[in-house]
């Protein structure tokens, strides 16, 4: 008998794969968009879905053990205060990130005894392509992947204008902006400001419109998307290039050459300025990851990307940003384990 708290450690651990799945099943279902409206029995829960009536009330189930729901004293089901970020419409949704975590990235940690063997990517040992690879064929995923990356980005926004002074900026360029949430948020902020996103021609191709959707024409209009290969060539004349939770995604070399076009983009704009204009500064949003606890993103970025692709620490990030020509002049903690690196193109380097 002593050692049973131990088995029932051992078996919810097991068993949290049943729970993610069941978190991103209602997520898919907006199961949380339902219940915004009041309590509701799990058999008129299945009809509003389309789902099983049995099946309906074994999710729903499970999801209480979660906490995600409660069941009143009539039986039916309510969502708790704590999961209501589920909703498509909360400020601070997290619907498609549970399930991307929970469907596509979860698929990819069946490999991760390849990943430990081998060192290699998990993701592409079970979908056979790299992930930016696998989102041009499957739009589907790619859909719910920009959707996941939005509502990351949304608190960041907050933290970005708070912290860095835009006041004396006109034009933001955001590199791997994907549709282009960030800049909206910054120039909501900021109504001088207009903003470019670059990204691969299908997430432009398919940005504005959901653009217009989400900040509204107002700020959609101050949004030019621009299709680039950002690892050879990013566009001229912005004020400040931003590069959020881009450089963590792909190897030292890869960076490098990122982070080179994005100089020479910069030296440029700087060499057309008319003299006494302040040059362009680049701002890096990263989470850094150096300390023991950091070990499960580490893990992740290892089976997504491969062992050589772990994330960055301080010192990584300011020696790649140094092998690229930059000199980091100040560096600031934001909310949630990210840093904000403020750089300026190093002296003597040429475009």
């Amino acid at each position: 008998m002593e050692a049973l708290p131990n088995q029932m450690q051992i078996a919810r651990l097991a068993a949290g794969g049943c729970f993610s799945r069941a978190l991103a099943t209602a997520a898919r279902l907006g199961i949380a968009d339902i219940l915004d409206g009041g309590p509701l029995p799990h058999h008129d829960l299945a009809k509003r879905t389309d789902s099983d009536p049995d099946v309906m009330l074994r999710l729903l189930q499970v999801l209480d053990l979660g906490g995600v729901v409660e069941r009143n004293e009539d039986g039916a089901f309510a969502m708790t205060e704590s999961f209501a970020a589920l909703r498509g419409d909360h400020p601070r949704s997290l619907r498609n990130f549970c399930i991307l975590m929970a469907e596509t990235y979860d698929d990819a940690f069946g490999a991760l005894p390849h990943t430990v063997r081998t060192g290699e990517s998990g993701f592409r040992e079970v979908f056979g392509v790299p992930l930016y690879e696998y989102l041009e064929r499957d739009p589907e995923t790619a859909r719910i992947f920009d959707g996941a990356m939005s509502e990351l980005a949304r608190p960041m926004v907050a933290e970005l204008v708070r912290r860095h002074d835009f006041s004396s900026v006109n034009t933001v360029v955001d590199v791997g902006g994907g549709d282009g949430t960030m800049l909206a948020g910054i120039l909501a902020e900021h109504p001088h400001l207009t903003g470019v996103c670059v990204d691969r021609a299908s997430v432009c191709a398919r940005a504005g419109e959901a653009l217009r959707a989400s900040a509204g024409e107002g700020i959609a209009e101050r949004v030019t998307f621009q299709p680039a290969d950002i690892f050879e060539e990013v566009p001229e004349g912005g004020d400040r290039y931003l590069l959020k939770n881009v450089l963590h995604d792909w190897s030292p070399e890869t960076c490098v050459r990122l982070l080179t076009a994005v100089g020479r983009a910069m030296r440029r704009t700087a060499e057309a300025r008319e003299p006494g204009l302040a040059p362009p500064r680049l701002l890096v949003v990263e989470p850094l990851l150096d300390q023991e606890s950091d070990a499960p993103h580490v893990l992740f970025q290892m089976v997504m990307c491969g062992k050589d692709i772990g994330g960055f620490g301080e010192s990584d990030l300011r020696g790649l940003l140094r092998r690229s020509g930059f000199d980091p002049v100040a560096v600031e903690r934001l909310a949630g384990g990210h840093h904000l690196f403020e750089c300026v193109p190093s002296t003597g380097l040429s475009g």
